[in-house]
């Protein structure tokens, strides 16, 4: 589509003409993340300066982006930017931390590899130069006819070939090597502020970024890779600059200045034609990501719509947002097509233009033939290098999208809730009217007025306590609890019943600390649990657990089932190195498997390694019914022995012995537990019953002895 920067108009002729080597400027590989990457050339291609068919970093409509909307609320952009200061600000906020020591303690190992390749890439254009006048001697010697002196140049070519080719392949390497060391860097530290506090949390539920695990993955790979090409690119354009300016002024002043007119036209009028690229590119990332997606539900649900029949609407609905972005990559295709009607009678004037203006010297004889080409060659160089915005439009506009999405995502990362939670009301509706009135008429959620408090376990035995709690729903505007109280202590089993949307779950999530809109106040009082130690009592990992409260575990009611093997199931949150040998051997492991009625997983083998047992490493969401997993993380619960456990339909799969059997286990390990539940049954496993109601807009709630509530009564409030 695009142009590319590893080469110059007219390269065809190659290094035995006395052009550069159009790799002497290669930036590098396009990114990895490509849905359809083009071939580059071969190593010798470059070197010899033929064409490789490569842009500069991603190219267009082949992957992911936006909605068109412009600016979000409280700076958080949510669609392309066609503002250069803000692309630019956004790229030194995300470029410069890798290579400062208060950000990254291995700046100063960057700084010296920068360093090293920023030298080999010079070395790539001092080769550019000697291929140059090479080049010039080459031809008088085939114009004078001086058949001595061809074959002198011929020998003096050949043998200067081998000797460049390192300067290209360490070039290429130590750049690469850096890309990859930056890639990891980055993606780390972004991976860490996207979990740290729980964000991933509130970015998946406020929606204000869509596709984070994209912008972690592919954005953060093409953006590295595209980067540091470009940083090359841009040196490489200022010493061929300086380099090859001298030569063409040396030979004939006007025609450097027809160079600087031609190059600035042909700049405005690409920024002209192509400036709608930006956005479609952007919108074409998120179109992209979302087909992708939707195949992802598929694999993820297969069951589900085999058991709906539901093929044909599954088919649809993937063709109508295929049709989106196939729409949208039309739009880039046409948009492209004008721009290559440009670039392309932009690129072959450029074969003629030296040489018409330079051609009259020659006739009356002030120059020599290889000066012609020695001209053009410096022509070509120069025109690339102050024509980049002409010949990588494409490339450019491809890398804005990269570094709006993930400038978004870090300013999502960055953002405080109360402006995640504006961001995502003002996404509601679409639009500019729809965003004003929302910023307008909205009240401001109250976002971290609930406040968590902890403390030991008092004499009484209190777990938890709750007091005085209000929510609300992420918008402020409608009430879920209002005034709730309750508490629970070792030895307790406390039932919560109500109607579906009465705020049971809603509940169960503030006292997790994932639901703060509201007021009141959560306590949890426990002893804080250490680190897992080692055989020696040393810490495995003394910032494992950040000081985190592992005394209260939570069971949702669709298990989750970590990527790894049997034995990281149960000891989820921690992992193998983490673990007490005397809490979390492989017996005890297997005894709590047996308890759980999952002992025959033990006898299961991973089919490539053969792995089996506790290390047999599967998709266990995929080869696990709802209940088993339900009952393996009934399991997990066990291995970590919390003082309280919290769960959500946690038994909804279970037939009713086995559900008796996992209550019966939790009294057997001395964990209290509250319940969120509408079966009959759970009745009979609890002490307490709070029943929360909500009638004719006034919320209330009843604590009471499970003895004293009748099975109609439970029914009715379930």
């Amino acid at each position: 589509m695009g142009a590319d920067l590893r080469r110059r108009p007219g390269a065809g002729r190659d290094a035995t003409r006395g052009t550069s080597t159009a790799s002497s400027r290669a930036p590098r590989g396009v990114a990895a993340s490509r849905v359809k990457a083009r071939p580059s050339g071969s190593r010798a291609d470059r070197i010899l300066g033929r064409r490789t068919g490569r842009p500069l970093g991603r190219r267009p409509f082949t992957t992911r982006a936006s909605g068109a909307r412009e600016e979000g609320v409280h700076g958080i952009q949510e669609a392309a930017s066609a503002d250069v200061s803000v692309i630019y600000k956004r790229f030194i906020k995300l470029a410069s931390p890798y290579w400062t020591k208060e950000k990254n303690e291995d700046a100063r190992q960057a700084q010296i590899m920068l360093a090293g390749v920023f030298a080999l890439t010079l070395g790539c254009t001092g080769v550019s130069v000697l291929f140059n006048f090479l080049g010039r001697d080459f031809y008088n010697a085939l114009a004078e006819k001086n058949v001595d002196g061809f074959w002198h140049q011929m020998q003096v070519y050949l043998a200067t070939i081998p000797c460049v080719i390192p300067v290209f392949v360490f070039r290429d390497f130590f750049s690469s090597k850096l890309q990859l060391q930056w890639r990891k860097w980055m993606t780390q530290n972004l991976t860490r502020e996207y979990f740290d506090g729980r964000r991933y949390y509130q970015l998946q539920g406020e929606g204000v970024v869509d596709n984070p695990d994209q912008r972690l993955s592919a954005d953060v790979n093409a953006f590295t890779d595209t980067a540091l090409g470009f940083s090359l690119t841009i040196l490489n354009c200022v010493v061929d600059l300086v380099s090859f300016s001298n030569i063409l002024y040396s030979i004939y002043p006007p025609l450097f200045g027809v160079l600087i007119v031609y190059a600035i036209g042909g700049t405005v009028i690409s920024l002209q034609i192509g400036k709608p690229l930006v956005e479609i590119n952007f919108k074409q990332e998120k179109t992209e990501a979302d087909f992708r997606y939707s195949l992802i539900r598929i694999r993820d649900n297969a069951e589900s719509i085999a058991f709906f029949r539901g093929e044909r609407k599954e088919v649809e609905m993937l063709d109508s947002r295929l049709q989106v972005a196939l729409d949208n990559a039309l739009r880039g295709i046409l948009k492209s097509r004008d721009l290559s009607f440009f670039q392309s009678f932009y690129k072959y004037i450029i074969q003629l233009l030296p040489a018409a203006v330079i051609a009259p010297l020659f006739f009356r004889g002030e120059i020599e033939f290889g000066v012609i080409n020695q001209s053009a060659s410096a022509f070509s160089h120069i025109l690339t290098d102050v024509s980049l915005v002409v010949f990588q439009f494409e490339s450019l506009a491809g890398f804005s999208a990269t570094i709006d999405r993930l400038g978004q995502f870090v300013e999502a990362l960055e953002a405080k809730d109360e402006e995640l939670v504006e961001a995502a009301r003002a996404n509601v509706g679409g639009g500019a009217e729809a965003k004003m009135k929302a910023e307008a008429e909205a009240p401001v959620a109250k976002k971290g007025s609930i406040r968590y408090e902890t403390g030991e376990v008092s004499a009484e035995g209190d777990i938890l306590s709750v007091e005085d709690l209000s929510l609300r729903t992420p918008d402020g505007e409608s009430k879920l609890t209002e005034h709730l109280n309750l508490s629970v202590q070792r030895g307790d089993s406390l039932l919560v019943i109500g109607r579906s949307g009465v705020g049971k779950t809603s509940v169960l999530r503030a006292i997790a600390g994932l639901w703060n809109v509201g007021e009141g106040t959560v306590r949890n009082f426990h002893s804080k649990a250490p680190s897992p130690v080692n055989g020696n009592g040393s810490s495995a990992n003394p910032e494992s657990n950040g000081g985190e409260d592992y005394d209260i575990f939570f069971l949702p009611q669709r298990p989750y089932m970590v990527l790894g093997t049997l034995r990281d199931q149960l000891l989820y949150p921690f992992d193998s190195l983490e673990a007490t040998p005397s809490r979390h051997s492989d017996d005890f492991l297997s005894e709590v498997l047996n308890h759980v009625l999952l002992g025959d997983l033990l006898e299961r083998c991973e089919a490539e390694t053969g792995s089996c047992g506790l290390d047999a490493n599967m998709d266990w969401s995929s080869c696990l019914s709802l209940g088993e997993q339900q009952r393996l993380a009934f399991a997990r619960l066990l291995v970590n022995r919390p003082n309280l456990a919290i769960l959500d339909e946690s038994t909804s799969a279970l037939d009713v012995q086995s559900e008796e059997r996992m209550y019966s286990l939790l009294g057997t390990f001395g964990i209290s537990y509250l319940s969120v539940g509408h079966r009959p049954t759970l009745l009979k496993y609890h002490k307490k019953v709070l029943q929360l109601k909500r009638e004719a807009g006034e919320y209330s709630a009843a604590l009471m002895e499970a003895s004293e509530m009748d099975m109609e009564t439970y029914l009715l409030s379930s």
